[in-house]
């Protein structure tokens, strides 16, 4: 009886019509052309600031569905956003004459007060650790002690440009730099650490070859771990301050965004990447068809996170709630002689398995997942597919452990399965 009662409530639930989002939903910000985003911070889940070029700079209370516009000069640029409170942070960038700008916000960024200038081109990267210190990356490295209002100059090594900073504490933090020797024809990369506030740096890596470019982005939890991007050598990580560092991804990457030291989010080329193993595995979703370039990437949690960038010129911003990721991959276009639902592999899993389906065609499909109580925990599909056989990924990591069931419907046709994951 009470299995009976069980599938009853199952099956109920899964005839009730759910209308799930999209994995990306684009939110309008209302920027003219020549203009991109650049990077994101929210102080909490509702209230957020973005910046980029063209003059961007907006904030939002309401989790990124509207977006206030701040006032400043359209030709103005912002790369980075550092906040040490609820109330107080900065962003960095250049202004309409190409000289580094700072400005300082001390009411959760409703008003901005521009700070410094310095006809040194562009900061590229900035990060403050309490209200008196702060580092910058551009032309120079810098150093500010009275809240950014004077910078001095701490590592004053040419031509290299530096590019990406992270403080784990005041003293130490890293710094990466670049520059393309014409003489030699290469580019030049290094990653300098510093454990004394900036006075003195040692080298960490030091590249120099056609391959490699620039490191592109870097961050570090603790003393010890850390990750970084390339954009030929790969995802690296460290598990000694940045001594020694192991590739465990070798395809290209860029900017990332970790909310632990498992789980990340990279965006790269047209798409976004998701990691729950501290980057040795990477679940893709392609989104070609929102964003030509992908620059700003920030998420607060396991479900909640934006990308920006521009399309044809304009600024785009879009949205996720689920993750970002909706892994589904084609297995063959040959068209099936009828509908099958097959039982996932492997099953039991840990966290992650995968679901295989055919279509004999065309149609609105959607592939959901449910607990025992028959209430909906994810959606893998709901879209138009062509005739086909596809692959869906379910990752159960955010899940209990426990008996899941998952259900395909197209066109009429319905099939349910049962599976168990085991944390």
């Amino acid at each position: 009886m009470k299995k009976l009662f069980v599938t009853l409530v199952i099956l109920s639930a899964m005839n009730t019509k759910v209308f799930s989002q999209p994995a990306w939903i684009e939110y309008p910000i209302g920027y003219p052309l020549n203009s991109s985003v650049k990077n994101f911070y929210f102080i909490n889940s509702q209230t957020g600031i973005l910046c980029g070029s063209g003059g961007i700079l907006a904030r939002t209370t309401n989790g990124g569905v509207n977006w206030a516009k701040i006032p400043n000069n359209r030709y103005n640029k912002y790369y980075a956003i550092s906040f040490i409170n609820n109330n107080t942070g900065w962003i960095s960038g250049s202004n309409y004459n190409n000289y580094e700008l700072i400005k300082k916000t001390t009411d959760a960024g409703q008003t901005w007060d521009s700070l410094f200038f310095d006809a040194n081109g562009s900061m590229n990267d900035m990060m403050f650790l309490d209200n008196n210190t702060g580092y910058a990356a551009g032309i120079y490295m810098k150093k500010t002690t009275n809240g950014g209002l004077n910078w001095f100059v701490i590592d004053p090594t040419s031509p290299y440009q530096y590019f990406h900073i992270y403080f784990i504490n005041t003293m130490t933090g890293w710094v990466t730099k670049s520059h393309y020797d014409q003489f030699y024809n290469v580019y030049v990369s290094k990653l300098q650490k510093t454990t004394n506030g900036g006075q003195n740096w040692i080298i960490q890596i030091y590249d120099s070859g056609t391959v490699n470019k620039q490191i592109e982005y870097i961050k570090f939890f603790d003393a010890n771990t850390g990750y970084m991007s390339t954009a030929s050598n790969g995802f690296r990580k460290s598990t000694n301050g940045g001594e020694n560092w192991v590739t465990i991804y070798n395809n290209a990457a860029s900017k990332f965004s970790f909310i632990n030291i498992n789980t990340g989010w990279m965006i790269y080329g047209s798409g976004v990447k998701r990691t729950t193993n501290g980057g040795y595995n990477w679940q893709t979703e392609t989104i070609t068809q929102y964003l030509s370039i992908f620059e700003g990437l920030y998420f607060i949690n396991e479900l909640t996170g934006w990308i920006g960038g521009q399309q044809s010129s304009s600024a785009k911003l879009y949205k996720t709630t689920n993750g970002g990721i909706t892994s589904v991959t084609s297995i063959s276009s040959e068209i099936p002689a009828a509908y099958s639902l097959r039982q996932n592999y492997p099953n039991p899993f840990n966290p992650t398995t995968r679901i295989r389906y055919a279509l004999p065609k065309a149609g609105v499909v959607r592939l959901a997942v449910y607990d025992v109580m028959g209430r909906e925990v994810e959606t893998l599909v709901n879209e138009k597919q062509s005739a086909g056989t596809y692959e869906a990924t379910f990752d159960g990591s955010r899940f209990a452990s426990g008996v899941y069931f998952y259900r395909l419907t197209a066109e009429g046709y319905g099939e349910t399965r049962k599976m168990l994951l085991i944390r």
